[in-house]
C-alpha cells in the first residue's frame, strides 16, 4: 500500500517537474509583456523606476503617443498625462457662501487698500506643458495651484480700494493675479501653465451688502446725470451753432447788398462825375432838384418852383 502511494506521488512531481519549466516560461513572458504600454494622441507618458524619473533630457523622461517598453510594472511605474486636455478648477478659498463667519479661519474674505472687505470666487483654466515636472506634484498640485492663486488675489486687492476692485479693475485684477501666479508656478517648477483666470464674481459680504448697494445706486444716480448734463450742453451748443450760423449767413447776405448798394452808387457817381466835368450847370441844378424832391417828400411837402418865378410856390398835400 506504502509502495502504491509512494509511486502515485514520484508520477505527480515528475508531471509538476515536467511542465514547471512551462509555467516559468509563461509567467516570465507575462512579466516581460506587462512592460509594453500605449500612450493616446493626446497624452503624454513618463516612468518611473524605484520612484525616479527614468532619462537624463526631457525627451528621455517624456514618452509621446505610441508604443513603448518598460521594465516589469514591480520595477518601473508607468504614470500617463494628458498633456492636451484642458483643466478647469474653480478659487473658492475667499468666497465662503458670501458670508462672513465668527470664526476667522473660516472666513475667506479679502481686504481691500481701503479696509473694506469683499468676497471673491474665480474659475481657472491650465494645462500640463511639463509632464515630466508635474509627476512630482500629481497628487497636490491642484491643492498648490490653488493656494497660490488664492494668495496672489489677496495681494493683487489689498493694493486696489473697493471701488477698483468691484467695477473697473475687475479684468485687470484677473490678469495681474494670473501673472503672478504663474511666475511663482513656474519657479516651482510645477510643470502647469495657467490659460485663463476669470472673477466669476466680486461681491461684499451679504451683511454689509445693502449698504454698498446704496452706494452703487448713488454713482449711477451720478454718472446719470452727468450723462444728461452732456447731452443738454450738446443740445445748446448745437442750437448756438445754428444761430451763429443763420447770423453769420445775415450778415453776409447784408454785407454783398450793401456792396451791391455802394458799386451801384459808385457807378451813378462816377456817370455823373462824367457828366459833370462836361456839363457842370446842368448837372447841378439836375441834381438839386432830384435831392431837393426827395427831401421834400420825406417831409411830406411839395415845392414847386417855376422857371424864373420868385417867391417859390408850395403846394402843400
Amino acid at each position: 500500500m506504502n509502495k502504491k502511494r509512494f509511486q502515485t506521488f514520484t508520477q505527480i512531481l515528475e508531471y509538476f517537474i515536467k511542465y514547471f519549466r512551462w509555467v516559468v516560461i509563461f509567467a516570465a513572458a507575462l512579466i516581460v509583456l506587462s512592460g509594453i504600454y500605449h500612450v493616446e494622441s493626446h497624452e503624454a507618458a513618463v516612468v518611473l523606476r524605484f520612484g525616479a524619473l527614468v532619462g537624463k533630457t526631457i525627451e528621455e523622461q517624456v514618452k509621446g503617443p505610441g508604443l513603448h517598453f518598460a521594465l516589469p510594472f514591480f520595477i518601473d511605474e508607468v504614470i500617463k498625462i494628458p498633456v492636451q486636455t484642458v483643466h478647469e478648477w474653480e478659487i473658492s478659498t475667499h468666497y465662503r457662501m458670501g458670508r462672513i463667519f465668527p470664526n476667522v479661519e473660516m472666513s475667506g474674505y479679502l481686504l481691500t487698500g481701503d479696509n473694506n472687505i469683499v468676497l471673491i470666487r474665480a474659475n481657472i483654466r491650465y494645462q500640463i506643458t511639463n509632464p515630466a515636472q508635474y509627476v512630482l506634484f500629481t497628487s497636490y498640485a491642484v491643492g498648490m495651484i490653488d493656494g497660490i492663486v488664492s494668495a496672489e488675489l489677496t495681494r493683487s486687492s489689498a493694493g486696489r480700494d473697493i471701488d477698483f476692485v468691484l467695477t473697473a479693475g475687475r479684468a485687470q485684477l484677473a490678469m495681474e493675479a494670473q501673472r503672478n501666479a504663474q511666475r511663482i508656478i513656474d519657479d516651482l517648477k510645477i510643470g502647469v501653465t495657467i490659460i485663463s483666470m476669470e472673477l466669476t464674481e466680486i461681491i461684499p459680504p451679504n451683511e454689509t451688502f445693502i449698504y454698498f448697494e446704496n452706494v452703487r445706486s448713488a454713482a449711477i444716480a451720478k454718472e446719470t446725470g452727468i450723462q444728461q448734463a452732456r447731452e443738454q450742453a450738446q443740445a445748446q451748443i448745437l442750437r448756438a451753432q445754428a444761430t451763429a450760423g443763420a447770423a453769420r449767413q445775415e450778415a453776409v447776405s447784408d454785407q454783398a447788398a450793401r456792396l451791391s448798394r455802394a458799386h451801384s452808387e459808385i457807378a451813378e457817381f462816377n456817370g455823373l462825375y462824367d457828366q459833370f466835368t462836361r456839363n457842370a450847370q446842368i448837372i447841378m441844378a439836375g441834381t438839386f432838384r432830384e435831392r431837393a424832391a426827395a427831401v421834400l417828400s420825406r417831409a411830406g411837402n411839395t415845392i414847386i418852383v417855376p422857371d424864373g418865378a420868385e417867391p417859390p410856390l408850395i403846394i402843400l398835400p
